[in-house]
Parts: structure tokens; sequence; C-alpha cells
């Protein structure tokens, strides 16, 4: 497997977080990158003798490499989405909230009562197994992880993603989230599944 390198994301238009917070959540996406890169370079060394699933340096290294790998492909498409840019919501992502959750109060209500009740993550995804939009939490990076389901919209709710600024005030947090998501990053996802427009593959 290739060496990963970190994005660059612009958090200049981003309203009511703190530099630090924003930095610090940062640094932190970049040392799960450290991580995925040092398993794979000790995994492409390591003994394919030993082999054991109550515990082994094989089993070890997967689990961290799952850990890893998924924690920075979700801050990554929670980067992507958190701009403070074209935060009025339009387009394919208001079509599909009108119709299936009825309005965009009651999908925001059943957004957040999820993500107040998640340790690690919240999203909307569009299911490619039987063609549905749903809302998912997962616990950790790597914990309730659904096949087949396409992210749209990704809060992170991980206390390191809102405490320096808001303390354990996790539900004005997911306020202040949606203030900055920019909906145009969400159109961009719902029509490259739908082929309505090209997005570039991901660097990974």
């Amino acid at each position: 497997m290739n060496k990963i390198t970190a994005k660059n994301y612009n958090f200049s238009n981003v309203k009511f977080f703190t530099p630090m917070q924003l930095s610090e959540h940062y640094n932190l996406y970049t040392r799960y990158i450290d991580c995925l890169n040092k398993v794979n370079l000790e995994m492409s060394y390591s003994d394919t003798n030993e082999c054991n699933q109550n515990y082994s340096s094989t089993r070890s290294a997967q689990k961290s490499k799952t850990f890893c790998f998924d924690a920075i492909k979700l801050h990554e498409l929670y980067f992507e989405n958190l701009t403070g840019n074209n935060t009025t919501i339009y387009g394919s992502i208001s079509e599909v909230i009108d119709d299936v959750f009825g309005s965009y109060s009651n999908f925001f209500e059943k957004f957040k009562c999820i993500a107040l009740s998640m340790r690690g993550w919240v999203m909307l995804c569009f299911d490619k197994y039987n063609g549905e939009y749903y809302i998912y939490g997962q616990d950790s990076h790597d914990d309730g992880v659904m096949l087949y389901a396409e992210p749209l919209i990704v809060l992170d709710v991980y206390e390191h993603s809102y405490m320096i600024d808001y303390g354990t005030n996790r539900s004005l947090y997911v306020d202040v989230f949606f203030e900055n998501l920019d909906f145009k990053v969400v159109n961009s996802r719902i029509n490259y599944l739908l082929n309505l427009e090209p997005k570039e593959p991901p660097h990974i």
C-alpha cells in the first residue's frame, strides 16, 4: 500500500470555531495517517507464520489498520463538508430530505438526536444495497460501519471535535456544525452517486 499524506483544508470561513480547536482536530487526523503508514510498513516485514485469533502481531496490525484507515476517511469527509460556505440548503440534498424526512426540521431533529446518542460519528447516508437514505451512527471509527452506505453528511461527535470550544455542550456543537455545513459539497456527493456530475477520485 502506498504511503498516505494528509490533505489540506481551508477553514478560513468556518464560523464559531476557534483556530485552536480546528488546528488540534486536524493534528489528530494527521496522527491517524502516521499510524496507518507505520502499520503498513510493519506489516510488510511481519512474520506471516504468526497467525492467531487470540493474540498475534498479525491480528494487532489488522485491528490498528482498520481503526486508523477508517479514522482517516471519516475525518476527510468531515473536514470536506465543514467549510462555512454554501450553508443554505438547496438542490438534490433538499429534495432528498423533503422526500425522506418530510421537512428539514424533521431531518435535523432526528440527526441531532442520533448525534447526542452516539460516541463517535453520525452520518446521513445513501445505502446502495437497498437504494434508501438514512441516518446512522458509529461508536468509533471501526465500530458499526455499514457496508454499501455512502456518506453524504458526516459529523464527528468525539469530544475532541468540540471540547476546546464547547466543553461538554455537544448540543450546541451540533448546531454550530450545521451553521458551517457546505451543501455544495453534500450535493456533489449525491450527484456523483446519481451520476449527475463527475468527482475526483479519492487520493487513497
